[in-house]
């Protein structure tokens, strides 16, 4: 690994790189982190496709009487989104779950808080930040209550549809790595920037603003998409070598609807009132194109929907054959999406976006 001006490089050795150098790992907790960022570091709401996802989360928020700790927003801010490795343990494959995160947190050193803190802020910690610098153990006792509360209001609506994104994201990764290996698996990461120099795969995480950050040299690199990945450039480290790399998962249009999942209401009951969307497709074709943001299956998609799976499948060949939606076998299942024609109807028509940005 070695530091470039203003962003984080980790080199990866193509002799090493393969199935053990580089895993694919999910984690509740620096998803969570990357949700609060969002929420922490704007004025005003955040871009599409989180817009109504920060609507809907800071009112369930304040009704649950749950607040940002004042000292952590701080962190956030000085480093453009990023946090200090101590609060980004290095995730498991086989328990990315938040309970697994927080027992990673209560076992950190408050010496390494301090340390990384005094290199976080070479000119001083400031005076936000110095309730954690003062008390670690007391401070992190507080972000370990503190997020629970925060996941069941902000996020644990959107439960089902951040796992299936971020499970279909795993899969598609996975399958690049195993039949394309590490260099065009890094090179498939969204807002991450490979490079080649001899045998060494050069992996670039985050941009100037983002001050540098000493990574030891890796033994493995683990991956970790998340959905509220845009503008999180987290990485952290184990003693063992093992580090951990945040990217944009696909699929974070699972966040467009108001209120998730998507309604089961009757369909003849005709489209919403001002719901363009509907109007143009009906009801239920309506749902289904905002329920295939995500890869999914008829199945789970009609699941999600309430409707039968024969009327989805109809739906669903009626939306390929218009090239909307497109199908594609994974292992004995196959999954729909939308198609670049989708994304576009679906941004352009839909009106509980209620945002006219571009194209994520």
């Amino acid at each position: 690994m070695e530091r470039a001006r203003g962003c984080v490089v980790i080199d990866i050795p193509l002799r090493r790189s393969g199935h053990g150098t580089v895993r694919i790992a999910d984690s509740r907790l620096w998803e969570t982190y990357g949700s609060i960022g969002l929420l922490s570091t704007r004025r005003g709401l955040a871009p599409w496709p989180y817009t109504n996802w920060d609507r809907a989360a800071r009112r369930s928020l304040t009704r649950a009487e749950v607040t940002i700790p004042g000292w952590l927003a701080p962190l956030y801010r000085a480093r453009g989104g990023a946090l200090p490795s101590f609060l980004l343990p290095v995730p498991s494959p086989s328990r990315g779950d938040l309970t697994a995160g927080l027992a990673a947190l209560a076992a950190v050193p408050p010496a390494r808080v301090r340390g990384e803190l005094e290199q976080w802020f070479p000119q001083g910690v400031p005076a936000e930040v110095r309730p954690l610098y003062a008390d670690p153990r007391a401070r992190l006792a507080e972000l370990r209550e503190f997020l629970p509360r925060y996941w069941h209001a902000a996020l644990a609506p959107y439960a089902a549809p951040l796992r299936v994104a971020t499970e279909e994201d795993i899969l598609l990764r996975a399958r690049i790595l195993a039949t394309q290996g590490p260099e065009r698996l890094l090179g498939s990461l969204r807002g991450r920037r490979i490079t080649r120099h001899g045998d060494i795969l050069r992996l670039h995480v985050g941009t100037a603003v983002y001050a540098r950050t000493a990574v030891p040299d890796i033994s493995r690199l683990v991956l970790v998409p998340l959905v509220f990945g845009k503008g999180a450039p987290y990485s952290g480290s184990a003693p063992d070598g093992t580090t951990a790399v945040a990217y944009q998962a696909e699929g974070a249009a699972v966040l467009l609807g108001e209120n998730p999942p998507p309604g089961r209401r009757d369909a003849a009951e005709g489209p919403a009132r001002g719901d363009r969307l509907e109007i143009l497709l009906g009801r239920s074709r309506a749902g289904v194109v905002r329920g295939l943001v995500a890869p999914t299956t008829t199945s789970d998609l009609a699941a999600a929907l309430g409707l039968a799976p024969s009327t989805v499948s109809e739906h669903l060949t009626a939306l390929v054959a218009a090239g909307v939606v497109r199908r594609r076998r994974d292992g004995v299942r196959v999954l729909y999406e939308l198609d670049g024609p989708g994304v576009a109807l679906l941004r352009h028509m839909d009106s509980r976006r209620r945002v006219n940005a571009p194209e994520f």
